[in-house]
């Protein structure tokens, strides 16, 4: 096996490596309208790790206007904020220590940086993820170094899209999940209310023939 090949393999385990120790999640929150959820992640103190993430709004009716997401360190000060009126958004960026990941629906007066709130409850996914620093290049010179280098570093921006793509898939899994318990939910009740208005009925129905026979009785003996 040459020393090409080799690299390869070492990138190769590499990648396995970040995958199997990262920090991560995908998970959706229903943020009511002039409020604010915010959700921390802690990444190694003393080692300057990679902070990613991603969030989608998930009603695709409703206009994403009044949602805003920003990311804080420790000292919350804002490291990353989305865009205005965006309704996805990704972020990466070199960080350690407490971070907190905020989600407002509308402007709650302390900034304009998104729209005021509408009265409109929204459900946001959203995800974040901490990933150790690449380990084994440094001190490292020369073509075949930059090379590796290279591979390395295009191999965590296809681990990133991956990741981001595998998030989107699981917020609509569970947006899928929760519209399926709702149409069930529904329809049960609906059975449950057809069964008690059949059961009313033949109710009336039995009264109304014991009336009418009782009605005729009378009428007869009169």
């Amino acid at each position: 096996m040459n020393q090409f090949s080799l690299r390869l393999l070492f990138i190769a385990l590499l990648q396995l490596f970040n995958v199997i120790d990262l920090v991560d999640g995908a998970y959706s929150v229903k943020v009511e309208s002039g409020n604010e959820e915010c959700f921390v992640v802690k990444a190694p103190a003393n080692v300057e790790s990679t902070i990613s993430g991603n969030f989608d709004c998930l009603d695709d009716e409703i206009s994403p206007n009044p949602i805003g997401v920003i990311l804080y360190d420790s000292k919350m000060t804002p490291v990353w904020k989305s865009q205005p009126k965006a309704s996805e958004g990704t972020f990466s960026i070199p960080g350690s220590g407490r971070h907190e990941l905020c989600i407002q629906n509308g402007s709650n007066g302390n900034d304009d940086f998104v729209a005021a709130k509408d009265g409109i409850d929204r459900e946001v996914g959203f995800a974040i993820r901490v990933l150790p620093p690449q380990r084994g290049l440094d001190g490292e010179a020369g073509p075949d170094d930059r090379l590796t280098s290279h591979l390395i570093e295009m191999s965590d921006k296809l681990m990133e899209g991956l990741h981001t793509m595998a998030d989107h898939q699981e917020y609509m899994r569970g947006r899928e999940n929760r519209h399926s318990v709702l149409a069930d939910t529904t329809f049960n009740r609906i059975v449950q209310w057809t069964v008690l208005e059949a059961v009313v009925l033949i109710l009336i129905s039995f009264g109304q023939v014991l009336y009418l026979k009782k009605f005729f009785e009378t009428k007869r003996y009169l």
